[in-house]
């Protein structure tokens, strides 16, 4: 591992020209999106993903009639076309950008959320048949349907009327994602004479067990869309869909495990009870979508388009939870023979053989959980807070919880489009949204137990008080309550968000001269809305908490040139404010209602300007672009050992530059018909550009016992996604329909996400105390304040395609690919420092850094028929 701050770009200059031959196909995007929910995150990872439409010579040299807006976006940009796919696997993400700075938009009305920002595409996965018409505008580019975000703007569009018209079954067998198996049926009628058009399709996703040991998967998808011709000038579309789905996690741990296992894919969430693999982590999510679009065109020059959707149901992931007991965990620092001291070599030798030797013993023991549960017979009394109101019974020491995110979401959107003359178009449009978030967690196992007591265990040791002190209760207004299975215990509480949204842009285009400017002026409110009264925080937990009020603009404009029917150049730049999440602005919304000190927008600044050469032999893309992201807040919750419980640890000020140059190629090879050369690189810093303040409270006090506390990471990379990317690439296609792909890919640049009170004065006080030279000039200075890097990596995927006509109407596709062929399982993808640290004697090793590898070789074959 490379523990510097200073990097070596030079050396990655020459990717620019370097990349990947591909040419997607419907199956390489499935794969794509599993490779998206791959890791055990709770960040969903954005995949923007369309079909491709490509230009002849004679279309590319006709710019005068269709504008040089009209020739920009006809065909996917070529950049996100090659990289999309091939550097999926180490969450590659176009130019550093987290989810939240794209716009996904579902048949008309935007979907991002709105508590965290987050742009997920868990809602309609497995209905990769009915989401396969899709308008994509990367980054600064205009959007006919959408002011955008500096990572773009997608919409897809599912009306009945916009599917083929066909019969398609899909088969699919892989180890490569969340499933192994996946049967699909879709049916699409088209527009009928009648003036109704329908589209269905159902799927099934499922493995018994996945590619990492523990994880497993079964998720059905359902669809179904009715358009109804009212009139010449009126469509009408209703529809109904959801993907309901059960998945076992697996989690980053430490490499001293992945070592004692003998493999970099050890799962601590799981272990086995009667025989059976059981994982502590299962993740379940069913929010079915029901929405209403209605199309109506005035003329053939303006149209109206208004469109409104309800989400609602649940989502959660599990967890182990223990009450006066030991850890559980098996990668537990206390756990791991490493944490015996240096002197103890016998005792640290017999246990690594243990590990390495007896897999019980390196994962979770269940049934070592329902034998402390039995064995521990309890009374309670004041149940309830009524005086000698007892119950004696099996108070459970372990359980599983169930953390839940529900969520009810209502949509609606209305975009007005009007060509004014040949040269000019206006779009405008309308947006409100309605957010409430219901967060709160379930007993899902008491694991052979009777019952639990709501009460928190750090307030009994950090008050020094009994369990029926007012203090203690999680809810006052039920204190000492008994808890069974399937009651709410710990935080119980809304979160509520209201936002409006109107925009307006214009679009000018002669020959080969294109403008455009686009203005978005927000209103965003949200509260939280307490649902137990806290017992550290009673005036401050229970009920609304104070409306928190945000008005935001944003301006972006941009011009292009065609030079001629071949060479463009252009230009954009967005000014923008955003207000904060929800997520990000309470100190701690699972206990009260107070807010981030001095609570303000985010300021986003962007620019970027690129060359595009479309031709029939060659189609290249050279371009730059800055983004500056100013006031952003991060939260983060963790035990201090300093102050010996659990903080709430709140970053403002915190602002990140994202910089790079991007370039992309298509070329036809002479002489050699059928034999593509493709290729794509990504040269960028992220990084954080000035030094952040820190506010830390204990999470059971409102006390703030450090406020504008100087975190210095200036300088700093953003964490977990490369900051240099290549990929290059041969496709060779066939006279009878089969292609032959190989692709190489090249990843660098991946910084582990970094412990920021490390990176403050106490992180390296008093480091001269355990150093022979000045603090600043010791290795222990370095190992405390640097940030760690993982070692680039290569990757090599291959690919066969093949179509078949087995009548007139009945057609055959046969696909496989094979990722990592070269087997790479030493690929770190992403890791996290844990945020504990050893003050006292300044041990960096004590906690340390978590790991996520990417998979090592893998394969996904396809088959569908389809009927037309």
């Amino acid at each position: 591992m490379k523990k510097i701050l200073q990097r070596d770009s030079i050396l990655l200059l020459c990717l620019l020209f370097c990349g990947t031959l591909f040419s997607q196909t419907d199956e390489e995007i499935e794969q794509q999106i599993n490779a998206a929910f791959a890791q055990d995150s709770t960040e969903e990872v954005v995949v923007p993903v369309i079909p491709v439409i490509t230009l002849n010579g004679a279309e590319s040299d006709n710019y005068q009639d269709e504008g040089v807006f009209g020739l920009l976006t006809a065909s996917r940009d070529i950049f996100v076309r090659i990289t999309d796919f091939n550097l999926s696997a180490a969450r590659f993400r176009q130019r550093g950008y987290d989810s939240e700075n794209t716009m996904i938009y579902y048949n008309g009305v935007p979907m991002n959320d709105l508590e965290s920002g987050w742009a997920g595409w868990s809602g309609w996965s497995g209905l990769n048949d009915m989401t396969r018409a899709q308008e994509i505008h990367p980054n600064l580019e205009a959007a006919g349907f959408s002011f955008g975000a500096v990572g773009g703007a997608i919409n897809i569009d599912t009306r009945a009327s916009s599917q083929r018209k066909q019969t398609r079954l899909t088969m699919t067998r892989s180890n490569n994602g969340n499933y192994n198996n996946r049967l699909m049926v879709s049916h699409a009628t088209g527009m009928q004479e009648n003036g109704w058009a329908f589209a269905a399709s159902m799927s099934r996703r499922w493995a018994e067990e996945a590619y990492i040991p523990g994880t497993f998967f079964e998720g059905y998808s359902y669809f179904l869309s009715v358009d109804r011709q009212v009139t010449e000038k009126d469509l009408l579309n209703v529809q109904i869909l959801g993907a309901p789905n059960t998945r076992g996690k697996a989690g980053a741990s430490v490499q001293e495990m992945y070592d004692l296992a003998g493999t970099n894919y050890y799962n601590s969430y799981w272990g086995f009870q009667n025989g059976e693999k059981r994982n502590s982590r299962v993740a379940r999510r069913n929010q079915p979508i029901m929405m209403l679009r209605w199309d109506h065109e005035f003329n053939d020059k303006v149209t109206l388009t208004t469109a409104a959707n309800y989400q609602t149901g649940r989502n959660g992931s599990t967890a182990l939870d223990w009450y006066r007991a030991p850890d559980p965990r098996p990668d537990y620092y206390r756990n791991l023979p490493s944490f015996l001291e240096e002197s103890r070599v016998d005792e640290r030798l017999r246990l690594e053989s243990i590990y390495s030797n007896n897999i019980d013993s390196r994962q979770i023991d269940w049934d070592g959980f329902y034998e402390a549960n039995r064995a521990n017979i309890e009374t309670i009394n004041n149940v309830n807070g009524v005086e000698g109101n007892s119950v004696t019974g099996l108070r459970s020491r372990y359980m599983v919880l169930d953390r839940r995110y529900d969520s009810d979401k209502l949509n609606v959107n209305t975009n007005l489009t009007a060509i004014l003359n040949d040269n000019l178009t206006f779009t405008g449009g309308l947006t409100y949204q309605h957010f409430t978030g219901h967060n709160f967690q379930t007993i899902e196992d008491l694991l052979g137990g009777d019952f639990s007591v709501d009460i928190d265990e750090f307030a009994l040791r950090d008050f020094d008080i009994s369990e029926s002190d007012d203090l203690a209760q999680n809810d006052l207004n039920n204190p000492n309550r008994i808890v069974r299975e399937g009651d709410v215990v710990g935080y119980n509480y809304d979160s509520n968000v209201r936002k409006g949204l109107a925009w307006a842009q214009g679009q000018y285009s002669k020959g080969g001269l294109g403008l455009f400017g686009a203005v978005e002026l927000s209103t965003t409110s949200f509260w939280r809305t307490g649902l137990f009264q806290n017992g550290r925080f009673p005036d401050n937990s229970f009920g609304d908490s104070e409306k928190q009020n945000f008005f935001n603009y944003g301006l972006k404009g941009g011009v292009s040139y065609g030079i001629d029917g071949r060479n463009y150049i252009y230009a954009n730049g967005a000014y923008q404010t955003r207000a904060p999440f929800f997520r990000d602005a309470f100190v701690s919304a699972r206990t009260r209602n107070q807010v981030v000190p001095n609570l303000t927008s985010e300021e986003i600044i962007s620019g970027e300007i690129a060359y595009v050469l479309r031709s029939p032999g060659a189609k290249v893309k050279i371009g730059a672009y800055y983004t500056q992201f100013n006031n952003q807040i991060e939260q983060r919750s963790f035990y201090h050992d300093v102050f010996r419980t659990f903080v709430n640890y709140t970053m403002t000020g915190v602002a990140k530059q994202h910089t790079g140059a991007e370039a992309a190629f298509e070329v036809k090879v002479p002489f050699i018909s059928g034999l593509n050369v493709q290729g794509a690189a990504s040269l960028g810093q992220f990084i954080y550009n000035e030094r952040p303040s820190a506010v830390i409270s204990l999470d059971n006090s409102a006390e703030l016992v450090a406020e504008d506390k100087t975190v210095y990471i200036k300088n700093f990379y953003v964490p977990s996604r490369p900051q240099n990317t290549g990929t290059l690439g041969l496709e060779y296609r066939t006279s009878n329909y089969m292609t032959f792909n190989v692709n190489v890919n090249y990843f660098d640049g991946i910084w582990m996400d970094f412990n920021p009170d490390r990176r403050t004065i106490d992180g390296v006080q008093d480091v001269s105390v355990f150093s022979e030279t000045v603090p600043e000039n010791s290795e222990l200075w370095d190992e405390i304040l640097d940030q760690e890097q993982a070692d680039d990596a290569f990757t090599v995927n291959v690919s066969i395609r093949k179509s078949f006509k087995l009548s007139n109407k009945l057609f055959m596709n046969l696909n496989f690919n094979v990722n990592n062929i070269l087997n790479n399982t030493n690929f770190i993808t992403n890791g996290f420092e844990q945020l504990r640290f050893d003050y006292a004697t300044k041990d960096v090793d004590r906690f340390p850094t978590r790991y996520y590898y990417g998979r090592g070789i893998t394969y996904f074959l396809n088959a569908s028929f389809s009927f037309r």
